[in-house]
This record gives structure tokens, sequence and C-alpha cells, in this order.
């Protein structure tokens, strides 16, 4: 009687061990997968905000190109060139754009973008770019200059219009 009695305990013990490991796995397994569906969120949300960048812009003054700006997406992050080889002169008090010489020049690559509150900050060697759009191929960019940078009591030079000339392609 008592062998029968120590075989039921035994067996008892065992399923319990059995029930908690398969919970166990069931629980590890439900975390991974809901881990998964929160990175594939994140990414969907971040090319959703990325995508209006997306294409060839250029600014234009007195009707000629003096700056293009070229971004695409590559691996969930907003890549490209900008050719800013230009001497420009903005007004000391509105900050308004007076003139601009272009000078040759090639494209010089973007080392960062960065989102930020709707803005995009382009980082291209030493100068920092706010981009931040204003209507479907529309968009102000404005230089970032440093506040340390920034002549006492000038007016921050206005933000350019940019004028998207080709949109990226559309994948299936």
């Amino acid at each position: 009687m008592m062998n029968l009695l120590r075989a039921n305990i035994a067996g008892k013990r065992c399923a319990r061990a059995s029930a908690i490991g398969a919970s166990a796995l069931l629980i590890a397994l439900c975390l991974e997968v809901s881990g998964f569906s929160i990175q594939v969120s994140q990414t969907d949300k971040i090319n959703s905000e990325l995508q209006p960048f997306v294409g060839t812009w250029q600014a234009k003054f007195k009707g000629k190109v003096f700056q293009t700006i070229k971004l695409e997406k590559h691996q969930g992050k907003l890549t490209g060139t900008v050719s800013f080889h230009v001497d420009i002169t903005v007004d000391p008090k509105s900050g308004e754009l007076t003139d601009v010489v272009v000078r040759d020049g090639g494209s010089d690559t973007i080392v960062e973008t960065k989102l930020t509150d709707g803005a995009l900050l382009i980082t291209e060697q030493d100068i920092q770019f706010k981009m931040k759009i204003t209507g479907t191929d529309e968009a102000d960019l404005q230089i970032v200059i440093p506040p340390d940078a920034a002549e006492e009591g000038a007016p921050a030079a206005k933000p350019w219009k940019l004028e998207r000339v080709k949109s990226p392609q559309t994948k299936s």
C-alpha cells in the first residue's frame, strides 16, 4: 500500500513540474513574439515619419539653384548628399538672403540625420541644417548656428524655401 501511495505522490510531482516547465516556456515564447511585434511597429512608424523627406530638393535664389539635397532611405535611416558650395550674404538686420555666389564643387555626403519634433536635422561635415516640411513638395531649410558661434545681436538667417524636384520611386 505504501509503495502505491509513493508512486502516486511522485507522479503528481512530475506532472506539476512538467506543467510549470511548459508554462515557463509558453511565457518566454509570448514575450519573445511581443518584442518582435513592438519592434516592427516602431520601424513602420519611423519609416512613415521619414518618407516625406525622401527625394531631391533644391533651393533657388533669383531663379538660380544654389543648393541641392538628395535624401534616400537606407536600412531605416536617411542618407544622401548635400551640394552647398556657395558664398551667401544675409541682411544683418532682417536675416533675409540678399546674394548668392555659386562656386564650383561637388556634393558632400550627409554624416547624420536625426528627426526631432517633426524637423530633420541634417549634418554634413561641419554644417548642420534643419529641414521642415511645409507642403507636399515644399520645405524650409535653415542653417543651424551653435549659440557660441552666433554674433551678438545679429538675427539668425531666415529659412530658405526648398522645392522637391524629384520624388522617390515608389516600390511595390
